[in-house]
């Protein structure tokens, strides 16, 4: 009887352990996946959006994307973080930036490579989206207070100022504000 006992105590323990471990696996699996939101992003036409829409439909684990232009955001579900930032990374490629997060995480977009400080007399953005005259106009007004001269290429997606001692972090960070990603040619 006291055999017979023991193994109930320790068959408890042992289904009580693994039904804890159960639901703490299951909990770190339901936090990894989850709805991003991407707020701030230039949506200024229906191009826009279905360049998000191309863009976040080519990325493994991404689903239920949508945009909602009057507020400039971007939402999706990741089945993961890591689907998560490979959406960000793809979305930055694509030409579009803003403040991300994947729950209360939040997601950092790709570098621009503008180091804090750097001048320049002629300074070339690339992945900046740029599908329409809108989406030019929009970058003009963002680099409205950069003193260069601005020239977009829509085709190639590229933004180039010229001008004396270009400021190259306050373009990438004027241009990110607006909502285009930038990354500085090298």
């Amino acid at each position: 009887k006291t055999i017979l006992t023991k193994e109930k105590t320790t068959m408890r323990k042992v289904l009580t352990t693994s039904l804890s471990l159960f639901a703490l696996l299951l909990a770190v699996g339901v936090a990894q996946a989850g709805d991003v939101t991407v707020k701030g992003v230039h949506l200024c036409c229906g191009q826009c959006v279905k360049g998000v829409a191309k863009t976040l439909g080519g990325v493994d684990g991404i689903s239920d994307a949508a945009c909602d232009r009057t507020a400039k955001t971007v939402t999706f579900t990741a089945d993961s973080d890591k689907s998560a930032a490979a959406a960000i990374k793809a979305l930055g490629k694509a030409g579009f930036h803003g403040s991300a997060a994947h729950g209360d995480k939040k997601l950092a977009f790709p570098a621009s490579g503008a180091k804090k400080g750097d001048k320049a007399d002629k300074v070339v953005f690339t992945n900046v989206h740029l599908c329409c005259g809108a989406c030019v106009k929009g970058v003009a007004k963002a680099l409205k207070g950069v003193d260069a001269e601005k020239a977009c290429d829509k085709q190639a997606g590229t933004v180039t100022l010229t001008g004396s001692g270009i400021d190259v972090s306050a373009a990438v960070a004027a241009l990110n504000k607006a909502g285009y990603n930038a990354t500085v040619k090298k």
